[in-house]
């Protein structure tokens, strides 16, 4: 899901897309999109602000491979 970062052309303090709408892209769980929004929270990557949902804080390292 850090992709969606780059897909969506989103910048530090960007809002992140919610996680029903999470849910409805992937096809997966609440609880899966919950996990791995964690994992992203924890590495540093969003972070929540309780009634506003979640937030860029840092931008994914590049996967680019010249």
């Amino acid at each position: 899901m850090t992709d969606v970062i780059a897909e969506d052309s989103l910048s530090i303090g960007d809002t992140y897309p919610s996680e029903a709408k999470l849910c409805e892209r992937f096809g997966a769980s609440r609880t899966a999109i919950r996990r791995i929004l964690a994992q992203m929270e924890g590495n540093g990557l969003l972070t929540t602000v309780h009634g506003k949902g979640r937030t860029v804080r840092a931008l994914p390292p590049s996967t680019d491979r010249p």
